[in-house]
């Protein structure tokens, strides 16, 4: 009796607790009953075709193999280890790898500590739903420009019926491989609250918080040049070129992220939806640089010209997607409570999905000219080699992506997505793409 008692108990962890890592539960499993240790084994493949339309920078149509993952497991008792290797895109991946101790106390309140390589707890809803249990064949654009993957650290989470508190601090880079300076920090965190979660329905809303303290970055004229890119592909990993929606932010000093974000499901329906905002605040050793100018013909003989001509200024982004989905048949979507996510499909169905997302990578500053042939800004509204741009504006893109979608799943382990999407994008540098239409297909297998 008490074997099978374990064995449920431990099939119930291994839902509640390891559906973000697994998207199917694992059919490969190695238990050990005497020393209370259990292996599993699964895998993902991903195969996308996708056909590009554009109105003049082409996209590469065509096939390739977007994911290939062999993932392992292990709990002993309230321990739990997790191990994801990719291969997709022909190239060995590191993915999520961490230990975390998980624990129950009397008032039915779950407590976890996990540490390693895993996702940033603030990322995003998006980022923090394995790709292989989204409903859509990419994750939205806003949060992949705007949100964050995962990240070096130790966080704990405090989960019951109607809360989630998760945070954690953790690195700049997880394998400290920078030029110079030293691996900076990150402070992160999601916190949900689920005023109604029952069998048929759950609704959470919630708030995101991170902070970056930068660190590491490239030396410039003899000064610590710290920098960030911001950048998302056009929701596609066929074509994943980020040139049309892209920032590169040097002299960045430190991050702050906001975010919200609520989702809705019952039976057949699941509605959900984020807002991000990233503001970069910069700061540089301006006297040094202004001293290395000197040692030229063309020297500026006062900082306050150099500075004039070389402004610093912070900045700050924005973004958002809404998706619904509608289950014609199948089983009832569900709510993975330790994660905060909604569910994938499980066993034969069909679905109907949609999607809006905008993304906003640009701060411009009225007034200032922008010369598409330089690829630069000048702040008086015309174009002027000395004193130099003085000009401060960042032009990133702005796209709005409207897509819908099916996806037929044969069975718990293959399924069968397509989706539509169309792009409408404004970027001072690319001045001719406006349209982008994409269709995209994608095999997908998982055990």
């Amino acid at each position: 009796m008490k074997k099978y008692i374990a064995m449920s108990l431990f099939a119930l962890f291994a839902m509640n607790v390891c559906a973000q890592d697994f998207d199917t539960e694992p059919t490969l499993k190695v238990d050990n009953q005497e020393n209370d240790v259990h292996f599993t084994v699964g895998a993902r493949f991903m195969a996308d075709y996708a056909a590009y339309h554009t109105d003049f920078t082409p996209m590469q149509s065509g096939a390739s193999i977007t994911d290939a993952r062999i993932r392992t497991s292990m709990t002993y008792k309230d321990w739990y280890f997790y191990a994801d290797f990719g291969f997709g895109g022909g190239k060995f991946a590191q993915k999520n790898i961490f230990l975390q101790y998980s624990k129950k106390d009397k008032n039915d309140n779950t407590h976890a500590i996990k540490a390693g390589y895993y996702n940033d707890p603030a990322g995003s809803m998006a980022r923090n739903t394995s790709l292989g249990s989204y409903h859509f064949i990419s994750r939205p654009g806003s949060s992949m420009a705007l949100g964050e993957g995962r990240e070096l650290g130790i966080s704990y989470r405090f989960t019951n019926k109607m809360f989630t508190a998760y945070q954690g601090v953790f690195t700049e880079n997880q394998y400290n491989k920078i030029d110079a300076g030293y691996n900076g920090i990150v402070v992160a965190g999601r916190y949900l609250v689920r005023p109604i979660m029952d069998e048929k329905q759950t609704v959470h809303v919630g708030v995101r918080g991170r902070y970056v303290k930068l660190g590491g970055g490239t030396v410039t004229n003899n000064v610590l040049k710290k920098s960030v890119r911001l950048a998302q592909p056009m929701e596609t990993y066929v074509d994943e070129d980020e040139q049309f929606v892209s920032a590169d932010l040097p002299w960045a000093d430190r991050i702050w992220d906001l975010g919200a974000e609520a989702l809705y499901h019952n039976d057949r329906v699941f509605l959900r939806g984020e807002y991000f905002f990233k503001r970069v605040t910069k700061k540089r050793d301006s006297y040094s640089l202004f001293i290395d100018a000197q040692n030229n013909i063309d020297g500026w003989g006062d900082i306050d010209w150099w500075t004039n001509a070389n402004k610093l200024r912070n900045n700050t982004f924005q973004g958002g997607y809404g998706e619904v989905g509608f289950m014609v048949f199948g089983k009832p979507y569900r709510y993975n409570l330790q994660e905060g996510v909604l569910g994938g499909l499980d066993g034969k169905a069909l679905e109907i999905v949609a999607r809006f997302n905008y993304t906003h990578l640009n701060d411009k500053v009225k007034g200032e000219y922008f010369n598409p042939g330089r690829g630069e800004y000048y702040a008086n509204g015309y174009m002027e080699d000395w004193p130099g741009t003085g000009a401060t504006s960042v032009g990133g893109g702005i796209v709005r992506s409207y897509t819908v979608g099916a996806n037929y799943s044969f069975n718990k382990f293959a399924m069968f997505m397509v989706d539509y999407t169309y792009h409408r994008l404004s970027k001072d540098m690319l001045p001719y793409d406006k349209n982008f239409h994409q269709v995209q297909a994608r095999l997908q297998f998982t055990f």
